[in-house]
């Protein structure tokens, strides 16, 4: 009778490194499966291991290298410690006992549970340590991922690779700085955005000037491409603005490597935990654009009132028809076919030249103390919206304090977890306490200021895309090709101007 062509499977995952004298590691994994098969006569063919892999599924270097060897019927008895070595995958793991290797021709042994495929009546229990197995990774799983969302509600960054801009403090745990060779390139990202008012055009535009791509930037890539996905990713992360932003997305399941993306209200967000790098206006006006409809046309720039014009009859968006030199706006309800509503058809350059010649009318006419007490922003005082913003941030630095030494009391987090955490908190705590105390009183009063601050943004010429974006709020096209135009500012609420 030959000698059957043996090899040792050795594998050990982070999730087994709490085993008591280290009997699972790959050392002495090997040391007992060489003294097993020794007292067997048995040779060993090779050793396959795997040091850092997870059971749960089995795309494993040293694993796969084990299938390809057994197909081309090098090896046909397979050795492992324990089952749970071969995989912790109920499925998966049968699915090589039952099938893969029995077609195969290739015997199984798991030495310490003292099962053989060649003895037939062994495999009847296999199932349900093979569930156990299973199980034991699903409740690690779960107490891995309370741990984390502790973590995450306490403001502490638990990612591998900070967001493209920042850098790990390798003084304190869990906490940001940026990096300041790369910030720059979060600004361009913002900059370009609002230049165009379009994600796609940022995109073409951050490419074409060569700009680092975040994959780029971690080493993972060579190419230089921008997508919409990753310009749309990095505008809408608050961390950027300064409030770290986690759980945006996850994996489906422990088994499964493919991530689900979350919502924005399922995201955890944790105000005020370090530097930001774009202001909390810009960060607020580049959500609201992003709102609104984007185009950017092939060839060419722009059109400036993209996303800003509506018709005023049914509320469709405005549509361009080139026809000549010209472009005309149409009713995007009526191109489609909607008999509820007409073209409301109108010339873009002839909107664009009454919008430019009111805006300059409103700067020759503005009378500095009317001005004053009419151009408030909407949104009201810029420094009480701050203080609001930090007091509500405090409120949320005591709410995780009780939430922390609930997860203790639970067994969510251990307890030296729970003073590290707590220290952070106490930290954020008294650095959001040391901001509200020096805010300064808002210029809401000195009439100078506001005077200045909006003929600085009102006088321009030509029109750009970022000045139309941050003066106006919506362009109604109405029958008769009369436009009305609301501004963003509260010193017209609405004008109507008549266009050929």
């Amino acid at each position: 009778m030959s000698l059957p062509k043996v090899g040792l499977y050795l594998r050990l995952s982070r999730e087994d490194e709490g085993e008591s004298d280290q009997s699972m590691s790959i050392a002495n994994q090997k040391t007992f499966l060489l003294q097993y098969v020794r007292q067997q006569g048995w040779p060993v063919t090779e050793i396959y291991a795997d040091d850092g892999y997870t059971g749960t599924n089995f795309d494993r270097p040293a694993f796969q290298r084990l299938l390809g060897d057994i197909r081309k019927k090098r090896i046909d008895l397979v050795i492992t410690k324990d089952l749970s070595r071969l995989g912790r995958d109920q499925i998966g793991t049968v699915y090589y006992y039952q099938c893969f290797f029995p077609a195969h021709g290739v015997r199984y042994v798991a030495v310490s549970e003292g099962f053989d495929t060649a003895a037939g009546h062994t495999s009847i229990a296999l199932p349900f340590l093979a569930a156990a197995n299973d199980f034991y990774t699903a409740d690690i799983s779960r107490k891995v991922r309370a741990a984390l969302d502790a973590r995450r509600r306490s403001g502490a960054f638990i990612g591998a690779s900070p967001p493209l801009g920042y850098r790990k403090d390798p003084e304190q745990r869990g906490k940001l700085l940026v990096d300041g060779e790369r910030r720059w390139i979060v600004e361009e990202v913002f900059r370009r955005y609002l230049e165009s008012g379009s994600v796609r055009g940022t995109a073409r535009a951050l490419s074409a000037a060569q700009v680092p791509t975040p994959a780029q930037c971690r080493g993972e890539s060579s190419q230089g491409v921008w997508s919409d996905t990753m310009v749309r990713r990095i505008l809408t992360n608050p961390t950027y603005a300064g409030h770290l932003t986690q759980n945006r997305s996850e994996k489906a399941s422990y088994k499964i490597t493919r991530r689900i993306a979350h919502p924005p209200e399922a995201w955890t967000v944790v105000p005020y935990t370090h530097e930001a790098i774009i202001p909390q206006a810009q960060f607020d006006r580049v959500q609201e654009l992003l709102r609104r409809r984007s185009y950017r046309p092939p060839v060419g720039e722009a059109h400036l009132l993209t996303g800003l014009a509506f018709c005023a009859a049914c509320g469709s968006p405005m549509s361009y028809v080139r026809e000549g030199a010209r472009s005309y706006m149409v009713c995007q309800g009526y191109r489609r076919g909607s008999k509820r509503c007409t073209s409301h058809r109108v010339r873009e350059d002839a909107v664009l030249s009454a919008l430019g010649e009111l805006l300059r009318t409103l700067v020759r006419a503005i009378d500095p103390g009317e001005l004053a007490a009419r151009t408030l922003p909407q949104t009201g005082d810029e420094t009480l919206r701050r203080r609001g913003e930090l007091e509500r941030a405090l409120q949320a630095c005591r709410r995780r304090t009780v939430h922390l030494y609930r997860d203790q009391e639970e067994g969510v987090i251990t307890r030296t977890e729970f003073q590290e955490l707590l220290l952070e908190n106490r930290r954020r705590r008294e650095e959001l306490e040391a901001r509200l105390g020096a805010l300064p009183s808002a210029p809401r009063n000195d009439p100078a200021w506001w005077t200045e601050r909006v003929r600085e943004t009102l006088t321009f010429a030509p029109l750009t895309r970022p000045a139309v974006l941050s003066l106006v709020d919506r362009v109604l096209v109405e029958e008769g090709k009369q436009v009305e135009i609301r501004f963003r500012f509260r010193m017209l609420a609405a004008e109507t101007v008549q266009n050929r």
